[in-house]
């Protein structure tokens, strides 16, 4: 009967060790914030209300838009954008390669802040509504490395809805 007893507080203790480290698969769980964030910022085309160079108003943007797109299991996303100015440096603005991720960590992600991957500036991204977003504002600042277009490093608001 001892032998017994030992085995049945082996096997619960066994149980226990498993049932602890057993981790849910990602898509049974409920979103974490990061994935409810990117999945309002993905659910749109977004065009400018306004868009502020410097605190200067800039109605060269009138015909922008931009798309996000999210991977939920890598915790990456992508952007498209069209309808780019022109001018020469304005194409910097928004970089080559468009990848960006939420700053912080998985445990503790600050998803008011994404980062492009590309070229690592952190812009503020604020959304009104995160269940309904009608308004996303994003700023950022494009430093002067010494090879960008004079009129195109500095501090960018874009204030955006959706089309």
């Amino acid at each position: 009967m001892k032998r017994f007893t030992q085995l049945l507080t082996a096997l619960v203790f066994c149980s226990l060790i498993i049932f602890i480290s057993c981790k849910k698969k990602k898509g049974g769980e409920d979103p974490d914030e990061r994935d409810q964030v990117a999945a309002a910022i993905a659910s749109n085309v977004w065009v400018p209300t306004s868009v502020e160079f410097d605190d200067a108003n800039r109605t060269e943007w009138d015909g922008f838009s931009i798309s996000f797109s999210y991977n939920n299991d890598l915790d990456v996303g992508s952007y498209t954008v069209s309808g780019v100015p022109t001018d020469d440096g304005a194409s910097d603005v928004w970089g080559e390669n468009p990848s960006w991720t939420f700053a912080g960590t998985e445990e503790a992600p600050n998803t008011g802040t994404i980062v492009r991957t590309h070229d690592g500036i952190e812009m503020s991204a604020q959304l009104d509504n995160p269940d309904t977003p009608t308004v996303l504002t994003l700023t950022f600042s494009v430093e002067d490395p010494g090879a960008r277009t004079a009129g195109f490093y500095g501090t960018w608001e874009f204030v955006l809805e959706p089309q």
